[in-house]
């Protein structure tokens, strides 16, 4: 984290209610650095602060929606990178096997590799 804002201060400013940016933290959406009884943010999760404000204010959604939106938007942006490489390997490749092969090293594939492997170490 490169700077921090006070979250409650923060929150104040954003409109949003503490016991929310908290919902957020235990959720696993957020991270803080506690700093003796004060919680402290980096701006990127201030951005993130900001999007869940304006979601929760524009559409009225609770905190656990707000949770399903993002993860569901989380979802989007990886199958947009996805898709991305895809049409980046078709306009690039040759054959067949080169795009097998381009597509199966991209870093947006790897990733899922990585995943299902360590799903089925458990």
């Amino acid at each position: 984290m490169d700077y921090f804002i006070n979250l409650i201060n923060f929150c104040g400013e954003i409109n949003l209610k503490d016991e929310s940016a908290m919902f957020f933290v235990d959720e696993g959406l957020i991270s803080v650095e506690r700093r003796g009884n004060e919680f402290y943010i980096d701006g990127e999760t201030a951005g993130t602060l900001k999007l869940i404000s304006e979601i929760k204010n524009e559409l009225g959604a609770n905190d656990e929606g707000v949770s399903v939106i993002l993860n569901l938007r989380e979802r989007i942006m990886d199958y947009q990178e996805k898709l991305k490489t895809i049409f980046e390997a078709i306009d690039k490749s040759k054959s067949i096997d080169e795009l097998l092969f381009v597509i199966s090293n991209s870093e947006a594939f790897l990733n899922d590799v990585i995943k299902k492997t360590a799903g089925n170490r458990k």
